[in-house]
């Protein structure tokens, strides 16, 4: 019995996120959700005490999901390589409905603290991996002496300026200067003299 009420709460969770990334997380009712699960509402609340904790638990199925095949797929190249998929993967080439995601958690954010401690502990989620490779690419002579921590905070600043950039205006010309303006930072400041 414990293994349906645990496959109905992952399929609650799922059908959530679909509705969410379709409609937007601020569009979505409990009605909706429940038609879609195919149950009744008071089932909802029965794994969930409220919305936002629903809201929560989904978001961080799908998202700590997709950091974790994001890190394998970065982990599994040499540092170089790595932190160039980083890179073209974490920028948009279209504002699509993980971005619109994304874009929800963050305006969600700004108003509660529930999602904003949620949202922060994701970002260091991603500020380790992006840790992670730049200290290995360092350790294997790819990436100059540098303050790790630092050289994160600024390659995220720049990744995150230039994905809410490229959110509202996915013209293939502005993504590509945005990848030029990151390697050339990366040029000057990270990669040794070959």
């Amino acid at each position: 019995m414990k293994e349906k009420a645990s496959v109905l709460k992952e399929n609650i969770l799922d059908a959530a996120i679909a509705l969410f990334t379709e409609k937007g997380v601020e569009k979505v009712t409990t009605r909706e959700l429940t038609e879609q699960v195919g149950i009744a509402r008071s089932h909802i609340y029965h794994y969930f005490p409220d919305w936002q904790t629903l809201c929560i638990e989904a978001f961080s199925r799908f998202m700590y999901a997709e950091l974790e095949t994001f890190t394998q797929k970065c982990r599994a190249l040499p540092p170089e390589q790595g932190l160039t998929v980083f890179i073209e993967d974490y920028l948009p080439d279209r504002a699509d409905a993980v971005w619109e995601l994304y874009s929800s958690l963050w305006r969600l954010a700004v108003h509660n603290k529930v999602y904003a401690d949620f949202a922060l502990a994701l970002t260091e989620k991603w500020d380790a991996l992006l840790a992670s490779i730049i200290h290995d690419g360092i350790e294997s002579g790819v990436f100059r002496q540098t303050d790790v921590l630092r050289m994160t905070r600024q390659l995220g600043s720049l990744l995150n300026g230039y994905s809410d950039q490229l959110i509202i205006d996915s013209a293939p010309l502005a993504r590509e200067q945005a990848l030029e303006d990151i390697h050339g930072f990366i040029e000057q400041v990270l990669l040794t003299d070959k």
